[in-house]
């Protein structure tokens, strides 16, 4: 999304960048949770469905006399195929951990600021 130009037009001595400051940032750590284990759960599905990729269920014979040169190569190809597909796998379920690790801590850092403003006002 490309930046606005900055305001010509400001009497305002303070640089500007043209673009209003956000309201600040927020983590809906609910969310955070909830899409966590959406991919968790759509990872290990795949994963399940991985586990029947590898090894390639054809034999050198079932490509026929003229095609047999081509058996090692899709075997070859097959095991890649599972192989990455596992890595794949793999690494959306550590994704998922960090998201909903990543939510834990911001609910846990919201909760420790909120109890210190509480704390700090409560001597007035």
């Amino acid at each position: 999304m490309p930046t606005p130009p900055p305001s010509t037009s400001s009497t305002s001595s303070a640089p500007t960048s043209g673009v209003a400051p956000p309201e600040g940032y927020t983590a809906d750590t609910g969310a955070m949770a909830s899409q966590a284990k959406t991919i968790h759960d759509a990872a290990e599905d795949a994963a399940k469905d991985v586990k029947d990729v590898k090894p390639a269920k054809v034999s050198e014979a079932d490509f026929g006399t003229e095609h047999t040169k081509w058996a090692a190569d899709y075997t070859a190809a097959i095991e890649q195929l599972g192989t990455g597909a596992t890595a794949m796998c793999n690494s959306l379920t550590g994704l998922a951990q960090q998201i909903g690790s990543a939510g834990k801590s911001y609910d846990a850092a919201e909760s420790d600021q909120a109890a210190a403003a509480t704390q700090s006002g409560s001597g007035m």
